[in-house]
């Protein structure tokens, strides 16, 4: 499936870890829902001392997506609510309301989501969450989408071909200014996730601009006079 780890354990947590059980993320891969709680004979509820209903969450991340391991131990109580959470992930990859979906990124140009607006996305240099990252973009920065695997996105910082004003080591100038330091690059990997399509506004200089005026409402150029015309 193409859902990242924290989107399954977000999902996870709310599914499963109704009371009487609890969620503990372990690592960046695994996370485990047990009963604390049980109905006690007088029906009050009760510390379990060692809980025998749990549920084990596995998540690894390939190059086509994402592989999900659930286990449950115990009793109908523990299988039940295992078989819901795999249930509800599979179904909302194919949900185009919910962001749990497979996201198809054409070729072209693209924007990262509004919330990363103000803090920047350090491109992966390669499809792998444990790859290093490069330069930090923002929303605001034009991205130019190359190819996808998967849940990850090759794009190209800027537009769809190197800027002509790109320094020897073919690093943008602007990107280097947003983000100093080694190793940054105008290419890098994305998640697919945190990926919109963006509409072609292609300049001469292969770097997408803005449609809307400086007032902020998009408006036609007014024409320019012929010589000798009247201006008004």
């Amino acid at each position: 499936m193409f859902t990242p780890a924290r989107e399954i354990f977000v999902v996870a947590e709310q599914v499963t870890a109704l009371p009487p059980f609890s969620f503990r993320q372990v690592d960046d891969r695994t996370a485990e829902v047990t009963q604390t709680l049980a109905n006690g004979f007088f029906g009050g509820w009760r510390r379990v001392a060692a809980p025998r209903n749990r549920i084990g969450i596995h998540c690894e991340a390939g190059p086509v997506g994402t592989r999900l391991t659930v286990t449950a131990v115990g009793d109908r109580a523990a299988s039940r609510r295992a078989t819901n959470l795999v249930r509800i992930v599979a179904a909302g990859e194919r949900d185009p309301r919910t962001i749990y979906r497979f996201r198809a990124i054409p070729v072209g140009p693209c924007t990262l989501v509004q919330s990363w607006a103000g803090t920047g996305y350090p491109i992966f240099l390669a499809p792998d969450l444990a790859a290093a990252r490069g330069a930090a973009v923002r929303p605001a920065r034009p991205l130019w989408a190359l190819e996808q695997r998967g849940h990850w996105v090759h794009v190209r910082v800027g537009g769809p071909a190197p800027a002509a004003d790109a320094g020897p080591s073919g690093v943008d100038p602007a990107v280097a200014a947003e983000t100093p330091g080694d190793g940054l690059a105008t290419v890098g990997w994305v998640e697919a996730d945190q990926l919109v399509p963006a509409t072609d506004l292609t300049g001469s200089d292969g770097v997408s601009v803005s449609p809307m005026g400086a007032d902020g409402v998009g408006a036609a150029a007014p024409p320019v006079p012929a010589a000798g015309a009247p201006t008004g």
